[in-house]
């Protein structure tokens, strides 16, 4: 797989999928929370995640880009 499409992976579906099962699980288990807010408070987080993370990728696109371009040539 190519790397850039790789850390698009990574960053926007495996992380927030991760911090939304641990942060669940988390809230069920050790905080005994109702669902409702439980989930309505790890929403929130993952939505500010997407927020910052979505950032930083359209600010580095083009040092993406070219990473990857080098690891085709090599």
């Amino acid at each position: 797989m190519k790397l850039d499409k790789l850390m698009y992976l990574t960053v926007h579906v495996m992380t927030p999928g991760i911090l939304l099962a641990v942060g669940l699980l988390r809230g069920h288990f050790i905080r005994a929370k109702p669902v409702s807010t439980n989930l309505m408070d790890n929403l929130s987080v993952i939505a500010i995640y997407y927020m910052i993370s979505s950032g930083i990728w359209l600010f580095n696109m083009r040092t993406i880009r070219n990473i990857a371009e080098n690891e085709q040539h090599q």
